[in-house]
């Protein structure tokens, strides 16, 4: 889908990003993370083909980006953190503006505006001037300004920036919604607990280096890993544990013994039948979700010797 080449940009004698080399996956939501200045709206302003880099290159399924703009552009949607609506025109009218000047054709555009109004859940607001709607709804009419002519990547640099839970949760659903449709999307955010609700992917990014890029939840699709906590572990408990074949990896931390054992809550009641046949005072047992928060944590931990 979207590949970058040994990337750098500089403004004026100051380099802000430095030998970038990236490749995002198809049908992946990916966060991009990283410190104010790090270069996430720089690098986002590459990908969409509005600033050229001092070197490297950015293609757009196997395309340069800039050899053909008006080809690229029709194939990706950009919105920045900051973006003006005009408070005078209707969400259809926005809406059929971004449109035409995306190049959807006559014939197909009264089903691009309706298909994109029911897909934001404006029905009811489609004859509304922009300035009679919330930060939310505003919101979404700038998103949809970007997908109404439903490109296969699109960039979203701080889109919850400002709005409330509800327009928040309510974005993540939207999000959710376009990757379901075969959609790819890099959006920019300092809210992590926001992107960790529909993420697949993370990229870190820091005094415009790549720290990490990775995937999230990324257990073996047929193991799940599991938190036990016991009583009193026994000084020979470990080794009970290790003797137990359901179980295909240990690790002791602080809250308690992670273990990894097949997918599914069979495996788990077995576990559990397991411990209490060996005498191993369990009093608690639960599935692991590891959040971005914590992996974009150990990836500066990983490269705290770079920082």
């Amino acid at each position: 889908m979207i590949h970058i080449q040994n990337l750098n940009f500089h403004y004026d004698v100051r380099q802000v990003l430095h030998d970038i080399n990236l490749q995002l996956d198809t049908g992946s939501i990916t966060g991009l993370i990283g410190p104010n200045g790090a270069g996430k709206s720089t690098l986002m302003r590459c990908m969409a083909g509005l600033d050229s880099p001092s070197s490297g290159t950015v293609l757009l399924n196997g395309k340069p980006i800039l050899d053909d703009p008006r080809a690229s552009f029709a194939q990706l949607g950009y919105l920045p953190d900051m973006f003006g609506l005009p408070e005078g025109l209707t969400v259809l009218q926005c809406l059929t503006y971004a449109a035409k000047a995306r190049g959807v054709s006559d014939e197909m555009m009264n089903a691009a505006v309706v298909g994109t109004v029911e897909k934001l859940g404006l029905r009811d607001k489609i004859h509304h001037k922009v300035s009679a709607l919330s930060r939310g709804q505003k919101q979404r009419v700038g998103i949809g300004q970007v997908i109404v002519h439903q490109p296969k990547f699109l960039l979203l640099d701080e889109p919850a920036s400002g709005l409330d839970p509800e327009a928040r949760h309510e974005l993540s659903l939207l999000l959710l919604d376009l990757k379901a449709g075969g959609m790819t999307i890099l959006v920019s955010s300092h809210i992590l607990s926001e992107l960790d609700e529909y993420c697949t992917h993370m990229l870190v990014i820091k005094n415009g280096r790549i720290q990490a890029h990775q995937a999230l939840h990324d257990d073996h699709p047929n193991q799940q890993t599991v938190l036990l906590k016991f009583f009193r572990l026994p000084e020979n408990g470990l080794q009970k544990l290790q003797a137990i074949d359901l179980i295909d990896e240990i690790q002791e931390k602080d809250d308690g013994v992670w273990v990894k054992l097949a997918q599914g809550e069979a495996a788990r009641v077995a576990l559990l039948r397991e411990l209490v046949a060996r005498d191993l005072p369990v009093c608690e047992m639960q599935p692991v979700k590891t959040t971005l928060l914590q992996s974009y944590q150990d990836s500066l931990n990983i490269n705290k010797g770079e920082l």
